[in-house]
């Protein structure tokens, strides 16, 4: 795609000016997921006063900050951690997800494979499988509070109902698996129309994929962890604190770093971003280089007569043009969690790019929800929407995390040195964020720590990096690319070349 601006048409002009625009905080006022409902304990929670000080303070209490905060609590339990939220406790993307601990680890396995070789692929690739069972061992660690978090294993299905794109999912998951001989019998092809008729799927269905993944009720969770931290004394939450501004001390200072908030300032050795779609707000050199998306989520009943799979399985749809991603309730009501219907109308029409706005819902994503029910499965056509809402996630130009210590020239503060502390990101998590971001977190904390030898065998330490040289090479055009032309975003990746 061109890259001169008088080339581009006017649609892309208008999103890549969307784009590379400050994101600002979030908006008050946000639509209500059926996730938060009832609160948790802390969702409100304050200390009577703003600390002044603090080893570290990391903005954002979704699942990014709050593993980092238990990781760093648990390797080093006499750090001073403070935790900025600009809303309730885990309202952001996080509280409005569609319940999905999945990795769809052969869509994009070529794609990484081919720009940053084999070896990182690989690795990617086990980070991101890694996700399922450290967050079912964290779970069952919380004793009878875990259970309420519903983290559970199950099996997905992969449903595909176009034939262009069944084709090449069916190449895609044999070049992984080549590579992979490990994952061999843990992902399995049905095509024959029978066998499809048998796992409910709608007769357009051409074929599916089916492998392992897990479903969650993320706040429950999380709102456990956090209960944990507060009763040890391990951190400091702050919500409705959002913060303002950051500066750096130019003098030697024990806090190099001052976070301003509307409740006071905050002297502090080290600020870690965890804010997803909002990062480049205070980390201007993202502007650009991780973008906002709102997605749009709804709870479905469905008749009595419809298989109840909540325990068992969970699916995402793939059409033409986009894809929806599905969880039923493991209770006896059945309901779906059914969320997508993003890109239906082309980027010409799009209004969900670069916006921030989770206090209105997306007309056009629910003109297709409101019957893609009826579309991906056998009965589904009288499954109703009782509940909906919108959410903000964060989308980086290349497709992967931005994981890591945030640099001058992408901060545009002044460093102090690595002993003294410092800044970290870890946003950008591409609608994944449950198959990237917990062990982001724990990752982040040993780096924040300096201790960077006990991640490298197990995280993408220099593929996540925010290097100077990887966001030189992020393309807002050749990240919309790969939203047109009937590019699902299922198979996001402006690694390589459009599919």
């Amino acid at each position: 795609m061109p890259s001169s601006s008088h080339a581009q048409p006017p649609h892309i002009q208008r999103l890549v000016q969307k784009i590379q625009r400050d994101p600002g905080l979030p908006v008050e006022n946000a639509t209500t997921p059926f996730w938060l409902e009832p609160v948790v304990q802390h969702a409100h929670h304050q200390s009577p006063s703003l600390s002044q000080t603090a080893d570290v303070v990391i903005l954002g209490s979704g699942i990014t900050g709050i593993s980092t905060a238990l990781h760093l609590s648990r390797i080093a339990p006499e750090l001073k951690i403070v935790m900025l939220e600009a809303r309730d406790l885990t309202s952001g993307a996080t509280g409005r997800n569609g319940g999905h601990i999945k990795a769809v680890p052969w869509k994009d396995y070529g794609d990484i494979k081919q720009t940053l070789g084999r070896e990182s692929a690989i690795k990617i690739t086990r980070f991101r499988l890694a996700h399922l069972p450290a967050l079912l061992s964290e779970a069952a660690s919380l004793g009878e509070s875990g259970k309420a978090g519903l983290v559970r294993q199950l099996e997905t299905l992969i449903a595909c109902y176009d034939r262009d794109v069944w084709t090449q999912d069916k190449k895609k998951l044999k070049e992984f698996l080549d590579d992979m001989p490990e994952e061999q019998g843990k992902w399995n092809v049905h095509e024959d129309p029978s066998d499809l008729k048998k796992l409910g799927l709608a007769e357009n269905c051409v074929g599916c994929i089916s492998g392992r993944a897990g479903a969650a009720w993320p706040y429950r969770f999380l709102g456990a962890v956090i209960s944990n931290l507060l009763q040890k004394g391990a951190i400091s939450l702050e919500t409705h604190t959002p913060a303002l501004s950051i500066s750096k001390h130019q003098a030697s200072s024990p806090y190099p770093y001052c976070v301003r908030t509307g409740r006071g300032s905050i002297q502090t050795k080290h600020v870690v971003h965890c804010t997803n779609g909002f990062v480049a707000h205070l980390i201007p050199g993202l502007r650009g280089k991780v973008c906002p998306l709102r997605g749009q989520m709804t709870v479905q009943s469905v008749p009595d007569d419809f298989p109840r799979y909540g325990a068992k399985h969970s699916w995402s749809a793939i059409w033409d043009r986009g894809f929806d991603y599905i969880c039923q309730s493991p209770a006896a009501d059945g309901s779906l969690y059914f969320g997508g219907g993003a890109f239906r109308s082309g980027l010409e029409n799009d209004q969900e790019i670069g916006n921030v706005d989770d206090s209105r819902l997306s007309p056009q994503c629910l003109s297709h929800l409101e019957t893609a029910a009826g579309k991906a499965f056998l009965g589904g056509e009288g499954a109703r929407i009782s509940k909906k809402w919108t959410g903000i996630m964060g989308f980086t130009m290349d497709g992967l995390p931005i994981v890591g210590r945030a640099s001058r020239h992408v901060s545009m503060r002044d460093e102090c040195r690595a002993d003294q502390g410092g800044e970290w990101v870890a946003a950008g998590f591409n609608g994944y964020g449950m198959v990237h971001s917990w062990l982001s977190g724990k990752a982040l904390a040993f780096l924040i720590l300096g201790r960077d030898s006990e991640v490298r065998g197990w995280f993408p330490v220099e593929e996540f990096a925010c290097s100077q040289g990887r966001l030189a090479r992020m393309s807002a055009t050749e990240f919309l690319g790969h939203f047109g032309g009937g590019v699902s975003p299922e198979s996001h990746s402006p690694l390589s070349s459009k599919l």
